[in-house]
């Protein structure tokens, strides 16, 4: 048995449990000491990661091995570049979480603690991601699960570290009953493994995860088969937030910016969808019954959650829907079982992680600013917070899918892999995939004119108003605002270096699907994506804009008091009297009133 510092698996996890420790213990007198460890355990891991990063996987020998009734489990890792690259992601977004976090001051003495529930968390998703068995990959899970609970459970002992006199309900009650619910799924799955006829070698023998080129055929073992399928599948589902498990997830809107930016914006997300690769590419080859239902449970997120975010008053609200939205669009890239629409649905993962984190980031600041997190109650933030903005807008188009940032790229990706289908269905999901990221669009405008660029309201807070950007907090943004632009701009580096091993490590032949000449990306399906080119007609658009908009401002403007029902403001723009202000709340309210729409729109 190799020792355990001789396991290159084994040893960022225990590093991150010591540290994890000490910086429990001392988050009473030094919780600076949390932030510290939590960046340098972040660097450690990553370091040690890349230099495997495409190398062929490797199984380590057991660190420990237990005979129960017959079945041999072990305490095994195996390295290979999907589950590398899922904990490079981890340890990098956790050092942007605890940089973001020095811009915000110390509240309360159980903040420190936070810390050490994101070393703890990091090491349960690499014991995820390097688990040679589900039973190793059941005790990582847990440890994430416990570690959620807890950080939600400091949001509701602290209320709100944004706005500690404002009790908020931080969604921890929900969140049990959904992880329970997800954590039974799992536990019953691996329980109903054991009466899979399985040989040596094979995956799920005394539960091994998978076996290179084995994967097995799912309708192989009948209706046990797809019962253990369906239950991984919820487990995976739930703690993503697809749609109808997603419930627990708005309800954690009171928690804090950088709890949203982790659970669930990045950490859930990643291990979440690792599961489902997993377990849909390699353990398992699902038939097209489970392919169309992955479709439609994506189709369903994208929609449900996308109507659910034009509704939002809440800042944070708003961004957990379009959040979940982004979810929908993984799930029905791999469900379309397509080489496509795997790339697509990974390199989603991804950027929807960068740019959702950049948009929880910019919600905290905003919050902040203006004393509220009641998108009614903001406005004018765009000159107070110029780098914030410019992030913001950035995130925005990205997540809306607009070119040339790298949300738009994995969606167009997507897009290719249902009009690859050539069916019906296929059709179906490209005119949900499109309508969904419209959706997004609308409820952004919303919350960049409210936020940014509407008038502030007359009472914002004095405290509110004296709170300024700082490195700390633009910092993180500035760095994931650059990589939405250099994966919108250079989408082939990533995917060729990134994406196509992670592919080849789930048996997945995904030759010919991408064909890159002279920067632009040809896709099997006949479609072709220029960055440079699309660039290129963008920037002469915004100039002619900007040269518009000069002309036009160079010409005589009659300014009148507002007029409204009746009455007249009191000064030339109404800017003393809020009832002449326009609020972006307003934007949508109209499609409460469909029939069909409203229903999707409730709060």
């Amino acid at each position: 048995m190799l020792g355990i510092w001789e396991d290159m698996a084994a040893q960022p996890i225990l590093i991150a449990l010591v540290f994890g420790a000490i910086v429990w213990l001392s988050s009473r007198i030094l919780p600076l000491l949390g932030k510290i460890l939590a960046i340098a355990v972040g660097i450690w891991v990553i370091l040690c990661c890349a230099p495997i990063v495409g190398a062929a996987p490797m199984t380590f020998a057991p660190l420990a091995s237990f005979d129960i009734f017959g079945v041999t489990l072990k305490v095994q890792f195996t390295i290979a570049t999907l589950s590398s690259l899922v904990a490079i992601g981890v340890a990098s977004f956790i050092i942007l979480i605890a940089a973001y976090s020095f811009g915000h001051p110390e509240r309360d003495r159980r903040e420190g603690k936070f810390y050490a529930y994101l070393l703890w968390s990091l090491a349960g998703a690499c014991m995820v991601v390097w688990a040679s068995n589900f039973f190793v990959l059941l005790i990582g899970w847990e440890i994430i699960t416990i570690m959620l609970l807890l950080m939600l459970n400091i949001a509701r002992k602290n209320n709100s570290v944004e706005h500690p006199q404002t009790r908020r309900k931080t969604g921890f009650t929900r969140a049990l009953i959904v992880m329970v619910l997800a954590d039974a799924c799992l536990l019953l799955a691996i329980i109903l493994m054991f009466a899979l006829s399985t040989r040596p070698g094979q995956p799920l023998h005394n539960l091994a995860l998978a076996c290179p080129g084995r994967h097995l055929p799912v309708d192989q073992f009948g209706w046990t088969g797809y019962t253990v399928y369906a239950l991984l599948l919820v487990a995976a589902l739930a703690r993503l937030g697809a749609v109808p498990l997603h419930l627990w997830i708005p309800a954690a809107a009171g928690a804090p910016a950088p709890v949203l930016a982790c659970l669930p914006g990045m950490l859930n997300k990643l291990v979440g969808i690792y599961l489902v690769a997993r377990v849909t590419l390699d353990v398992f080859a699902p038939d097209t019954t489970i392919q169309i239902i992955m479709m439609v449970v994506g189709a369903l997120t994208i929609i449900t959650a996308g109507f659910k975010a034009l509704a939002q008053h809440n800042l944070k609200r708003l961004l957990i829907f379009d959040d979940i939205t982004q979810v929908g669009y993984i799930v029905l890239g791999i469900g379309t079982g397509t080489a496509l629409g795997v790339i697509g649905g990974l390199f989603h993962t991804a950027n929807s992680v960068i740019y959702g984190m950049m948009l929880f980031f910019m919600s905290g600041i905003v919050t902040r600013a203006s004393g509220s997190d009641d998108i009614e109650n903001m406005g004018g933030l765009a000159r107070r917070l110029p780098i914030t903005f410019a992030c913001g807008i950035i995130a925005a188009a990205a997540i809306s899918g607009i070119p040339p940032f790298n949300g738009f790229v994995s969606k167009w990706l997507i897009y290719q892999a249902t009009l690859g289908m050539r069916s019906g269905m296929g059709v179906a999901m490209l005119v949900v995939a499109v309508f969904g990221s419209a959706l997004t669009l609308a409820s952004f405008v919303k919350v960049i004119y409210s936020a940014f660029l509407s008038r502030p309201p007359v009472d914002v807070p004095k405290s509110a108003m004296e709170v300024k950007e700082n490195f700390w907090t633009v910092m993180p943004m500035i760095v994931l605002a650059a990589c939405c632009v250099m994966f919108g701009l250079y989408p082939q580096s990533f995917i060729d270096s990134v994406i196509l091993p992670a592919v080849a490590d789930v048996n997945m032949d995904a030759s010919g699907a991408l064909v890159y000449a002279d920067r632009a990306m040809t896709t099997a399906t006949g479609g072709l994506w220029n960055p440079s080119v699309a660039m290129g007609l963008i920037l002469i658009g915004i100039a002619g804009g900007l040269i518009l908009s000069w002309i036009l401002a160079r010409g005589k403007v009659r300014i009148v008091r507002p007029f409204l029902s009746g009455e007249m403001g009191t000064d030339p723009d109404g800017a003393n009297d809020d009832r002449f202000r326009i609020r972006g709340t307003g934007f949508y309210e109209t499609l409460r009133r469909l029939p069909i729409i409203r229903m999707f729109m409730k709060q």
